[in-house]
């Protein structure tokens, strides 16, 4: 009996290291492979665990660089979207004035002074999206500071609580509770 519990061990034991290994898994880690030195049965088992272990390490980064591309693709076309809008009223402004100066079409300084007011508000929101994206892309340099949650929370709730089709509920601890990060970057998470 002893030496059946002996041998019993000795070979469930491998077994356990692969089914300790296998539910340990996890996509997008770096998995652990098993070492194992005899060609046996165990390490043909062995040898298909690792293979996979690799199959599925590439096959991650497959699906982040995926991610990635369609994440960007997006961001694209949102972003190209978000260009042509104004561009559309910008070209149509600027035909309108060449008719205009073209037939010599009287007040043609009030034509003058729409079209530039128009133009210079769609160079605006140009400029403004602009600087959203540039902002994004250096949203990892962060000013990291220590912040008073009570404060950056309380500011939000009075410029909200002032909409009367906004419901704001907090309720603040009696203590502070201070974070450490970017008060712009916590302002725009909160908001």
């Amino acid at each position: 009996v002893v030496l059946a519990l002996v041998i019993s061990k000795y070979v469930t034991m491998p077994l356990q290291i692969i089914k300790n290994k296998i539910g340990s898994i996890k996509l997008g880690h770096k998995n652990e492979k098993i070492k194992w030195e005899r060609d046996d049965e165990i390490g043909s088992l062995i040898f298909e665990y690792n293979r996979l272990t690799d199959e599925l390490e590439k096959s991650a980064v497959l699906l982040a660089r995926s991610e990635r591309e369609s994440a960007w693709r997006e961001m694209a076309q949102q972003v190209a979207h978000e260009i042509k809008n104004p561009l559309t009223p910008m070209k149509l402004n600027l035909q309108y004035l060449q008719r205009a100066i073209k037939n010599n079409q009287p007040g043609i300084t009030e034509i003058i002074n729409q079209v530039s007011h128009s133009l210079v508000e769609q160079i605006d929101h140009l400029s403004n999206i602009a600087s959203e994206f540039l902002e994004f892309a250096n949203i990892s340099k962060s000013k990291k500071e220590k912040i008073n949650l009570h404060e950056c929370l309380t500011l939000l709730k009075n410029i909200y609580s002032i909409q009367p089709n906004v419901v704001f509920d907090w309720i603040p601890l009696n203590e502070n509770i201070f974070i450490i990060g970017d008060k712009t970057h916590i302002n725009r998470l909160f908001t």
